[in-house]
């Protein structure tokens, strides 16, 4: 299987070429690499792969991740039209915040049914799959770096979520969550708090 995937990436070169070289020239190009760098994450056989493939691997194999890269791209019309034509984005994975409030790093895992409006989100954050981050209708959460959201949670309102916490499938935050710390439940606890 994973024979056929790499044959069609390079069958496809010719619709990845141009958006990796948006990728690689956009206003946002070393955050779009931090993204690049944190989505191989889930992919082991890319690690030794050279960028381009990485690149061409994700985006016609994981539409998640090509959600992100319109984000970053959204700028530039031209860029962001000519890359949705090329690389449809998954529909039900919106991401309701300008590029310039969003650290490198952001990555999907599936991302299916998944909204983030946060005020911002810091570098190296993972979101699963039917998350919310979102308004309690005046204000949005800030997100720290490293950290993840995992399948189902809500982040809701004017939050800090603080650098390296998790939150834990389910969980509804309507609370601030320390640095480190594991949170979990409705509405969400404390559970856990790792210290560097």
């Amino acid at each position: 299987m994973e024979k056929l995937k790499a044959l069609w990436v390079y069958f496809n070169i010719g619709r990845v070429l141009p958006v990796y070289f948006f990728f690689r020239t956009n206003r946002f190009k070393d955050k779009c690499l931090m993204d690049l760098t944190e989505w191989i994450v889930y992919y082991p056989e890319l690690q030794r792969r050279g960028r381009l493939f990485q690149f061409g691997y994700l985006m016609l194999f994981d539409k998640a991740c090509r959600n992100v890269l319109l984000n970053r791209l959204h700028r530039n019309i031209i860029m962001y039209v000519i890359t949705r034509v090329f690389f449809s984005p998954l529909d039900s994975c919106y991401i309701n915040m300008p590029p310039e409030k969003i650290g490198g790093g952001l990555a999907f895992q599936h991302g299916f049914s998944t909204i983030v409006a946060a005020e911002e989100i810091g570098e190296r954050c993972h979101i699963n799959q039917q998350v919310t981050v979102g308004y309690n209708g005046k204000e949005a959460p800030i997100i720290g770096d490293d950290v993840r959201i995992t399948a189902g949670a809500k982040v809701i309102g004017g939050v800090n979520v603080g650098k390296g916490a998790t939150i834990a499938a389910g969980a509804v935050v309507v609370k601030d969550v320390p640095e480190g710390a594991t949170v979990a439940g409705v509405p969400a606890k404390v559970v856990k708090i790792t210290r560097n």
